[in-house]
C-alpha cells in the first residue's frame, strides 16, 4: 500500500493540500499536523500521511486522491515535512520535504554527509523542482538548502547551475537514506526562464543531474 504524492501546496488560505495517486481501491488518506510544543528548531513543520484500509480486498489500481490539513506554520517557516509510514517496521518510513530555493552570492563548497542525486523533475504548475536522492545519516533528520547564484547562460536555451546542500552537522549512523525534496522556485529572487537547462549538482560532485525545462 502506498500513495503516490504528486502535490504538495500551502494554500493562502491556511491550508496544507496533498493529492497524487493510490496504488490500490480500498484505502482511505488521512493527513494530520504534528503539534509542537514550541517552533521546530529548522523551522520545517510536520505532518502524517497515513493510509487506512476501508475494506479486507482491493484492486491494484492507481486511485486519485487530495487530503487538506490546516497549515500550522508561522512566519519564519522553512518548509514542510510530510512522512508517511512504512507498514513494516524493519523499513523506514518516507518522507518528503518541501522547501524554497535560496538565491546565493557563492554556492557552498563543503558538507559534512554524503548526498547522492537519483532523479529529478520540474512541475510548471506549481514551480517546484523535485529531486529525489539518498544520504548517508540517520540519526536524525536533515537540513538541505538548494542554491542558485545568480548566474544564467548566454547559450539558447539558457543554463541555469543549482547546488544541492546538506547543512546538518555530521551524522555519525550509517543508514542510508531515501527523500524526495521539493523546492518552491517561484520566490523573489528567482526568475526561471522557459525554455531552459537545469543542472543540479552537490558539493561532493558525486553527480551533475541535467534537466529540460519546458512549457
Amino acid at each position: 500500500m502506498r500513495a503516490y504524492i504528486e502535490q504538495i501546496d500551502i494554500a493562502s488560505n491556511g491550508e496544507v493540500i496533498v493529492s497524487g495517486q493510490l496504488s490500490r481501491t480500498n484505502l482511505k488518506v488521512v493527513l494530520s499536523e504534528l503539534i509542537y510544543v514550541k517552533p521546530p528548531a529548522d523551522g520545517i513543520w510536520g505532518y502524517m500521511l497515513e493510509l487506512l484500509p476501508t475494506s479486507a480486498i482491493g484492486a491494484d489500481v492507481l486511485v486519485p486522491f487530495s487530503v487538506k490539513a490546516n497549515w500550522t506554520g508561522n512566519n519564519q517557516a522553512n518548509g514542510l515535512r510530510l512522512t508517511q509510514p512504512a507498514l513494516n517496521p524493519q523499513e523506514p518510513d518516507f518522507e518528503i520535504i518541501q522547501l524554497k530555493g535560496k538565491k546565493v552570492s557563492q554556492f557552498t563548497t563543503v558538507q559534512k554527509n554524503m548526498i547522492r542525486l537519483k532523479g529529478a523533475a520540474f512541475d510548471q504548475t506549481t514551480k517546484h523542482l523535485i529531486l529525489d536522492l539518498e544520504y548517508g545519516g540517520g540519526c536524525f533528520p536533515h537540513l538541505f538548502s538548494l542554491e542558485w547564484d545568480g548566474n544564467i547562460s548566454k547559450s539558447s536555451p539558457p543554463e541555469y547551475h543549482f547546488n544541492l546542500v546538506d547543512l546538518s552537522e555530521h551524522d555519525p549512523c550509517k543508514a542510508i537514506v531515501s527523500i524526495q525534496l521539493r523546492f518552491d522556485m517561484d520566490v523573489p529572487g528567482i526568475q526561471l526562464d522557459v525554455p531552459s537547462v537545469f543542472y543540479i549538482e552537490t558539493p561532493s560532485g558525486n553527480k551533475q543531474i541535467r534537466l529540460e525545462n519546458r512549457s
